[in-house]
């Protein structure tokens, strides 16, 4: 059994699925990056201090800080989102067997 749309999917559907994948594989690629090559004390270009649970503290530009921490609560607001939408489009989609 799965679920699907009787016509096309709807374009904003696509769009915030696509969104919730890039933010997915943003913070993935930020998790793994900022140990790999941010420096463990600050200076001109890495004065935003980012302390992994468990690990050392690292320093990293302003904006990847700020991706980094409010990044995950994105992550739920678009997978919310998604819901939503699903929910407004539910006359829309039928149940395949």
């Amino acid at each position: 059994m799965r679920w699907q749309f009787k016509d096309k999917t709807p374009a904003s559907i696509i769009v915030v699925f696509v969104l919730l994948a890039i933010n997915f594989v943003g913070q993935w690629a930020t998790s793994y990056l900022i140990p790999q090559g941010s420096p463990i004390t600050p200076d001109a270009a890495h004065p935003y201090f980012i302390r992994f649970k468990g690990g050392a503290g690292y320093f990293v530009q302003p904006w990847m800080g700020i991706y980094f921490e409010y990044g995950f609560w994105l992550h739920f607001v678009l997978l919310a989102l998604f819901f939503l939408m699903l929910w407004v489009y539910r006359d829309r989609i039928e149940r395949i067997r």
